[in-house]
């Protein structure tokens, strides 16, 4: 089995190193070894990996971030290397494992992998000038020259005495005393020495012994296999659905647990919004006998505002969550770890639960300030309404970041969307003036239904007292006169919703309002899908 390490490669910075390394172990070992097919064996080879890559001390420290705090770049390292590791692999590739890192650095990462290769594993490395001290670690190089021509392969020797030779045999100048055997062997074909300069070591090389015993070993290793020894595996990935859905389920959960900028912040905005909005309405006695019109029509407004604010934050604050764990995602697919399917339905069970507080939170301050009617039925349906609002703009905000490269892209899409219910959601214009084509967007909006659904399940057969205002639209609806306004005239919060919304919002509508916002909520999970399983932004 063989394993890929990134040069720069990315975690999730919620996590710890065990946590990260324990996730990769449970995904990725032989469910059928008997020493660590079980959870607690996994456990344990965990365990051993983080001790031999020296990462035990810190297991228990969160990844992090560049830009917040974190690992250092060399612990990143190692940490990348014991993910891999974590597959218990037979050969194990690295790309630039000490790029970017100070001689200490590069030293801890290199003994680091000597310790991998000292297990009985292959440990393959490309490499560009290293030091003489992380040089001498590697028993054996494959040197290449532009274009991909070998100009050396095989055993360095102590000291490096084997490459030397090598080159000083074919008119090399000879090695200084402790010059770097990395940075000298370059310059022998391509430094100061016109006549080794101008050879062709490609040609040179396969000239050589040192490329007929190579041909031979290889040919022997060729002979000598057998097809009964193939290594095959009869599925993609170690573990059940299930068992991956669990796993991921309980990766996210973490993650959400540790986001206080995504999680709490939406939290405390609902909060702080719906008493914003509710408070305008704010009463002593918290129930009112009878309304004006001016005061309903702001309680139906602040009804819209209420779905459109907290949809915006929704969706705007779950792209950039979704971005990260969509690339991390991209390894562990392209690794057999994990498939779209379980990280679909695992965004979908850890977003929900917050979906259904932020609601309850939203809903229970604006109900109360505003002095809707106080009955646990209609703050029920006002809660449905508003979660599945809420779960649509949060469910398209990850689908569309999964569906695109970035986010300035998604968020083109999220302002579409955003435009979109606003405009044809029914209060910016009436539902009674969609007419033509401009009908096909009202009825396709699904921010229309979340709105239709709030404002019937409120205000039906409600016959609560609403007072016109003198010469208003309403005060003619209902046949009013001058000298009966202050007395007599008034209609009723059902007549007025009829009146506002021209007869379109009804509450025989509640089972299509229902039935639409779910289906816009499996539409959003199906394009999740769907980008997750066709689309790769991260090479990997």
């Amino acid at each position: 089995m063989l394993r890929y390490v990134e040069q720069f490669d990315v975690q999730q910075p919620e996590l710890t190193i065990r946590e990260t390394v324990e996730f990769c172990a449970q995904l990725r070992l032989d469910k059928n070894d008997p020493k660590i097919g079980n959870d607690d064996g996994k456990r344990e080879y965990a365990a051993y990996v983080l001790g031999l890559m020296e990462l035990t001390d810190i297991q228990n420290l969160q990844v992090g971030s560049f830009a917040e705090g974190g690992l250092t770049f060399e612990q990143r390292k190692r940490l990348s290397i014991a993910c891999e590791l974590a597959g218990s692999p037979s050969v194990i590739f690295l790309d630039e494992p000490t790029s970017g890192l100070d001689s200490r650095g590069a030293t801890v990462v290199i003994k680091a992998m000597k310790r991998i290769a000292g297990t009985g594993r292959t440990v393959c490395a490309t490499i560009h000038q290293p030091s003489s001290a992380v040089f001498e670690m590697f028993d054996d190089l494959l040197l290449l020259k532009k274009g991909g021509n070998v100009v050396f392969f095989g055993e360095l020797g102590k000291d490096s005495v084997n490459l030397i030779n090598y080159f000083e045999s074919r008119g090399a100048n000879p090695i200084k005393y402790g010059e770097n055997p990395a940075s000298w062997m370059l310059s022998c074909y391509s430094g100061e020495n016109a006549e080794t300069r101008m050879l062709d070591w490609g040609l040179v090389y396969k000239q050589s012994e040192e490329y007929n015993t190579a041909q031979r070993d290889i040919m022997a290793i060729e002979a000598a296999s057998e097809e009964s020894k193939r290594i095959v595996f009869e599925e993609v990935y170690v573990t059940s659905f299930s068992e991956r859905l669990k796993f991921m389920i309980e990766r996210l959960y973490r993650i959400y647990k540790r986001s206080p900028a995504y999680n709490l912040a939406r939290l405390m905005i609902a909060v702080f919004y719906s008493f914003i909005i509710g408070s305008v309405f704010l009463r002593g006695d918290g129930r009112r006998n009878s309304w004006g019109e001016n005061e309903l029509s702001a309680v139906i407004s602040t009804m819209f505002l209420s779905l459109i604010v907290i949809g915006i934050t929704s969706i705007s604050m779950a792209v950039p969550v979704t971005q990260q764990i969509r690339d991390v995602f991209y390894k562990h697919r392209a690794s057999g770890m994990m498939s779209h399917s379980s990280l679909s339905w695992a965004l979908f069970f850890a977003e929900t639960p917050y979906i259904c507080l932020i609601s309850l939170l939203f809903g229970a301050i604006y109900y109360a300030t505003v002095g809707l009617f106080h009955t646990g039925k209609l703050f029920g349906l006002f809660w449905v309404f508003f979660t599945l609002n809420v779960a649509i703009y949060s469910y398209f905000g990850q689908a569309f970041i999964c569906l695109v490269k970035d986010t300035p892209t998604a968020g083109a899409l999220v302002g579409a969307l955003i435009g979109y219910n606003i405009f044809f959601s029914g209060l910016i214009v009436r539902p009674q003036y969609f007419v033509g084509p401009f009908q096909l967007g009202y009825w396709t909006a699904p921010g229309r239904f979340a709105f239709e659904g709030l404002v019937t399940t409120q205000f039906a057969d409600n016959d609560t007292p609403v007072y016109p205002e003198f010469a208003s639209p309403y005060f003619f609806y209902l046949n009013c006169t001058e000298t009966d306004f202050h007395s007599e005239c008034f209609g009723t919060i059902d007549n007025y919703v009829q009146f506002f919304f021209g007869g379109r919002f009804t509450l025989e509508n509640f089972g299509l309002d229902v039935g639409v916002l779910v289906a816009y909520m499996i539409l959003a999970k199906c394009v999740t899908e769907f980008a997750l399983w066709k689309f790769n932004y991260v090479n990997t």
